[in-house]
C-alpha cells in the first residue's frame, strides 16, 4: 500500500476523521483522469459513501481548468506556470523534471528545500538513479528538461455539456 505524504494525512484525512458524521457522503473533486484514485479509495473505504462528480461528468482536468478560465475566475500560480498540480512549491510527491522546474522558477524555496535535506540526511533523499538504485539528494539533481504542462486548458465536449449544466440560457435571462 502506497503511504499518503504527511500533508495528506493531516490536512485531509485527520481533518475529514475529525469532522465527518454518520450519514456523510464524501464527494471527491477527483477528475476523469483519476479514477484509479476513486476506486482506491473506495477499495481501503467500503463502508463510506462517496461520489466524484467530475468523473461521472466525463471532465479531465484541461476541462475543468478551461471551464474555470471561460467563467472569469483566475487559475492558481502554478497551473499558469504550466505544473501539472497546484501544490505546494517543492511538494514531496514532485518528481525530477517537476523539481528542476522548481530550482528554476523558485531558486530560494529550492535551497530552503536543499538546506533541510541536508540536515535530514541520506534517508530524506527522494529520487533514485535509475541505473544504480542509489538515492541522491535535489543538491545532486542532474540537468535535464523542467518538467512544465505547456497545454492551454481546453473544453472537450463532456466540458460543453457540463456548462450547459449550470450556465443560464437565454430564455431565463430574459425573464430574470
Amino acid at each position: 500500500m502506497v503511504h499518503p505524504a504527511p500533508c495528506t494525512k493531516l490536512l485531509k484525512r485527520r481533518l475529514l476523521d475529525n469532522w465527518k458524521q454518520p450519514g456523510d457522503v464524501v464527494v471527491f473533486g477527483y477528475t476523469a483522469e483519476e479514477v484509479d484514485r476513486l476506486d482506491d479509495f473506495r477499495d481501503r473505504n467500503p463502508d463510506r459513501p462517496v461520489i466524484a462528480p467530475l468523473i461521472d461528468a466525463g471532465l479531465g482536468k484541461q476541462d475543468c481548468k478551461a471551464m474555470i478560465q471561460r467563467a472569469g475566475i483566475e487559475l492558481p500560480l502554478m497551473y499558469r506556470m504550466g505544473y501539472d498540480n497546484a501544490n505546494c512549491i517543492g511538494c514531496m510527491k514532485g518528481g525530477e523534471g517537476y523539481f528542476r522546474a522548481i530550482r528554476e522558477d523558485f531558486p530560494k524555496q529550492f535551497e530552503e528545500l536543499c538546506r533541510v535535506q541536508d540536515e535530514l540526511g541520506p534517508g530524506s533523499y527522494l529520487h533514485r538513479d535509475r541505473k544504480t538504485n542509489i538515492r541522491f539528494s535535489l543538491r545532486a539533481l542532474p540537468p535535464s528538461k523542467p518538467r512544465r504542462n505547456e497545454a492551454l486548458p481546453a473544453c472537450s465536449f463532456f466540458c460543453e455539456m457540463a456548462e450547459a449544466d449550470y450556465q443560464p440560457s437565454a430564455a431565463e435571462i430574459m425573464s430574470g
